[in-house]
């Protein structure tokens, strides 16, 4: 700083030589402003891209003085047999005491693809820094559509916050502009999508359904932008769809939005403008929104997964795409991995249009979406069979994916012992997807519904009373709960919380599966509110982790051992871990504080006595313990992701993948 401040003084120094230097060249002040000072306004539009032959546009045109009227001459020198297309006026008038004007140019005669142009400037125009001479130019496009596709497939996600994710649409007419990187399809949502997700039509028969227009013009560098597009429709959170001609519904978020950061940049990676593959023939449309009303105002959701493909024979497969994964709690079980060197307790999902399609989630790696699909089809003598092509394990051998393919009637299943033994062949792509190099065979072992802990049970045997024993920075004791039968598949608890029934009714539920003897617990609210210093208080149970002080929205699978004792482990399906429930309060369901600060261990024990010939063992929890608890989610288990095999090379190519074409089953939308 020292240094440039240095410069500066020696800059200042020779400009005060010079100017106190008697032979330097004396400095003449510019003049006052003779005349009007006419110029051209800021900000005036000089290109017009038109679709008529014949219009009108207006330039603005400003003065330096205002005091009186005055008419000014207008100057115009014409381009190419711009002549006799431009109507220009002689001159432009400003009222007394106005310093604004302006002017209309008209034109007509033009020729498609043909660009005019006309110089205006003025005879009393104010040259200081002001723009005294501007050209306009006007080009006629019209615009030709050419369709490009009659049978494209948009993979619809505008409901996906609804319940309605990945569902395709069919039979698309897709059109291109031939001078342009533009693309427009008609609004694929008509009164038979409604009809299909809602069980009725929307618009009145005749009705003409806007395009929604792929320009890959207005932001070529960052990808295609749709624009704040009125598909002819409102959603009205809590009601349902509603015509609207004028409700801006759907366009990219990117351009359109913003965040309280400021406005949402087209090169946002985060949300992306679209994109065209040309190799696929597949337009991803990036971060879309769909605005909702919610309580008569906008409300603006973030959708993805739009994809456009106008070639659907180029769709590779994909099952998560293509297929709405239900849960298969009665289903989950002990898997033993060869590959992985480990067991643990796996989920099972099945697919809403196969009842014989299953998948493992995230069976190797957790979160990334590398599912094991397989098919078991019961009525067909428990056939077992892996699709072909590829399945991603999200695993690497030396830092390459490794892929997975189902090995020839390899694969089977025994209804006794309800095992399912998978026999997979691991292998490395090339670029193209082609199998590369072999890494082996390994056999894996899942067995159906059972764990190698719970034994067989009817839902009456957790009928009864159970010794429960609680922990905590307070201290610890027991206590006496009570599970009775509400149905035929629910168990009702209660005196878990140690909360005195007359204040707080804790009762919460139990899921009994028929099937498999088990039991399931989930994040619930309780029937009961609770006042604290007089405010009402809205009362939770819920998985806990007490290692880590980390609340959890996700539950626990629970049996009967082998001794009798009712144990609760981790959901397969949950994304933490969790080794303790806990009953929780909060004001408005963001904040959440312990009820009593206790929590209480997994295992429970048969307690044979009546709760009235013995009492209960408790000690008093204050309720004011509020320690703080943290919003997330414990790994479920140490994952291994990369293997280390040794590669063998390939002797055969791996298999293509063909698009699932199965039909879809109707959505029911929260109303």
């Amino acid at each position: 700083m020292k240094y440039m401040n240095k410069i500066l003084s020696l800059l200042l120094a020779a400009f005060v030589a010079a100017a106190c230097d008697p032979e330097a060249e004396d400095y003449t002040a510019a003049g006052l402003l003779e005349g009007e000072g006419v110029y051209f306004a800021p900000g005036n539009t000089t290109s017009y891209m038109v679709e008529e032959t014949s219009g009108s546009f207006s330039v603005n045109v400003m003065r330096s003085e205002s005091e009186e009227a005055a008419t000014i001459d207008v100057t115009a020198e014409y381009g190419k047999d711009a002549a006799d297309v431009f109507t220009v006026p002689s001159s432009v008038s400003f009222a007394a005491g106005e310093s604004t004007s302006s002017m209309t140019i008209s034109y007509a005669n033009l020729v498609p693809d043909s660009t005019y142009t006309v110089t205006l400037s003025f005879a009393d125009s104010s040259p200081y820094g002001n723009i005294v001479s501007q050209t306009y130019s006007v080009r006629n496009r019209v615009e030709k559509w050419e369709v490009v596709s009659e049978n494209a497939t948009l993979i619809d996600n505008l409901y996906s916050g609804f319940g309605v994710s990945n569902l395709p649409i069919t039979g698309i007419v897709v059109e291109k502009e031939a001078t342009t990187k533009q693309y427009r399809f008609r609004s694929p949502y008509d009164n038979s999508y409604f009809e299909y997700l809602f069980g009725t039509p929307l618009f009145e028969e005749g009705h003409e359904f806007p395009y929604i227009l792929l320009d890959g013009e207005t932001y070529a560098d960052a990808g295609y932008y749709i624009a704040p597009t009125a598909l002819g429709f409102v959603m009205i959170n809590g009601v349902g769809p509603e015509v609207n001609p004028t409700w801006n519904c759907f366009g990219s978020v990117a351009g359109n939005l913003q965040t309280s950061a400021g406005p949402i940049e087209p090169g946002d990676p985060s949300y992306p403008l679209g994109s065209f593959d040309a190799a696929k023939q597949m337009f991803d449309f990036g971060t879309c929104y769909f605005n909702i009303e919610d309580e008569g105002a906008p409300y603006y959701l973030t959708a993805t997964g739009f994809e456009l493909w106008l070639n659907p024979s180029l769709m590779e497969t994909d099952y998560d795409r293509d297929n709405t994964w239900d849960a298969v709690p009665e289903a989950s079980g002990l898997f033993t991995s060869e590959l992985a060197g480990q067991s643990w307790v796996q989920a099972v999902e099945v697919a809403e249009e196969d009842s014989t399609f299953y998948r493992f989630p995230n069976l190797y790696m957790g979160g990334e979406k590398n599912h094991l699909y397989f098919h078991l089809d019961i009525e067909d003598n428990y056939k077992v069979s892996v699709p072909s092509g590829q399945h991603w394990t999200g695993l690497t051998s030396f830092g390459q994916t490794v892929w997975v393919e189902g090995v020839n009637n390899g694969s089977s299943f025994d209804p006794e012992t309800g095992t399912l033994t998978l026999a997979l062949n691991l292998y490395l792509a090339d670029a193209d997807g082609v199998k590369a190099y072999d890494l082996g065979q390994f056999t894996e072992t899942f067995l159906w519904g059972k764990t190698s802990e719970f034994a067989e049970a009817d839902i009456t045997d957790y009928v009864g009373n159970w010794l429960v024993t609680f922990d905590s920075s307070q201290g610890g004791g027991q206590s006496l709960v009570s599970i009775t039968q509400e149905d035929d598949v629910t168990l009702k608890v209660q005196g878990l919380s140690l909360m005195d029934p007359a204040e707080f009714d804790d009762t919460m539920y139990l899921d009994y599966d028929p099937a498999s003897g088990q039991v399931s617990f989930f994040f619930q609210q309780m029937a009961s509110t609770v006042m604290i210093e007089d405010v009402p208080y809205m009362a939770f149970v819920s998985p806990f982790d007490y290692t880590t002080n980390m609340l959890g929205m996700e539950g626990f699978i629970g049996g009967l051992t082998s001794n009798g004792v009712l144990k609760f482990t981790d959901a397969p399906t949950n994304e933490g871990t969790y080794n303790s429930m806990v009953y929780l309060v909060t004001p408005d369901g963001s904040s959440f504080s312990f009820l009593t600060g206790y929590w209480n261990y997994l295992e429970w024990e048969p307690y044979t006595e009546t709760a009235s010939t013995k009492p209960m063992l408790q000690f008093e929890a204050p309720k004011t313990f509020k320690p703080t608890l943290k919003q997330g989610m414990t790994p479920r288990r140490t994952y291994k992701p990369e293997l280390k095999l040794q590669p063998q090379p390939a002797q055969q190519k791996a298999m293509s993948r063909a698009a699932l074409d199965a039909p879809k089953t109707a959505f029911s939308l929260a109303r």
